[in-house]
């Protein structure tokens, strides 16, 4: 495929910016490299590759404080052409009228050992009245029905930029418990998510048995959920997607 230096504009994900000199430096194409995750910047060993691709970039799109603040570590000649976005999950999507249950979810396919040794604690001490689920290979229908019956969350992000299953378990009205990915911490807070260390499976549990004792729904749980919401609207997302297309056409 043949770009046009003239008329063309290439994203690049990070995990591909090693590839910039190839598709674009050397034909004089204008790129960015979008970084969607902190922890996947180093795509080569061949440092003086990867430095040349973030440096030749007019612009290092990212979605996060944490990716953000990676990209200024790891590349600190980018400092001033960080352009920020924001995914978006629409909560008119979710049927707020499903009843909860006594139900715990999480999804298997981050740190599935990370689980079993959790269940071989929580097990025997969990109310019989309570059931874990896993939540996999189901639509995005799907999933959302299944945490809008849930009413705790258990997250294993591992190294992550923002994760995005604890935001869809917030908006569908779940306590989150668990790892933040370090990435998560720009909206981990009480009292919908509850951090644990990563390993720290005696708080996981205890924290666990603590939620299926009391009501976790309350006037600060619904006000955390409702900045939540607004924060990752796809109105805020536009507005963002817009703003950065202005800034590339003001490239071309």
């Amino acid at each position: 495929m043949k770009f046009s230096k003239k008329n063309d504009f290439i994203i690049i994900p990070e995990i591909m910016a090693h590839i910039a000199y190839d598709l674009c430096i050397k034909y004089n194409i204008k790129y960015a490299i979008f970084a969607q995750n902190g922890y996947a910047l180093q795509s080569t060993n061949d440092y003086r590759k990867l430095n040349l691709a973030y440096r030749k970039a007019e612009f290092i799109i990212s979605y996060s404080k944490d990716i953000t603040n990676c990209i200024k570590t790891a590349f600190p000649f980018c400092i001033n052409k960080i352009l920020k976005i924001s995914y978006s999950i629409d909560y008119k999507k979710f049927n707020f009228n499903i009843k909860k249950k006594n139900i715990i979810t999480y999804m298997p396919r981050k740190l599935p050992e990370h689980f079993d040794k959790l269940f071989f604690f929580l097990k025997k001490k969990l109310p019989k009245n309570w059931l874990v689920k896993k939540i996999h290979n189901l639509s995005e229908a799907q999933v959302y029905k299944e945490l809008l019956q849930s009413k705790i969350f258990l997250a294993f992000s591992r190294m992550e930029g923002l994760p995005l299953p604890p935001v869809e378990a917030a908006i569908a009205g779940n306590k989150v418990i668990g790892y933040t990915g370090e990435g998560g911490k720009e909206y981990w807070k009480e009292p919908i998510f509850t951090e644990i260390n990563n390993g720290n499976f005696l708080k996981f549990t205890n924290e666990i048995l603590k939620c299926t004792k009391t009501n976790i729904i309350n006037k600060n749980f619904n006000k955390l959920r409702n900045n939540i919401i607004k924060k990752f609207s796809p109105q805020t997302e536009f507005k963002k997607i817009v703003f950065m297309l202005k800034k590339i056409n003001s490239k071309n």
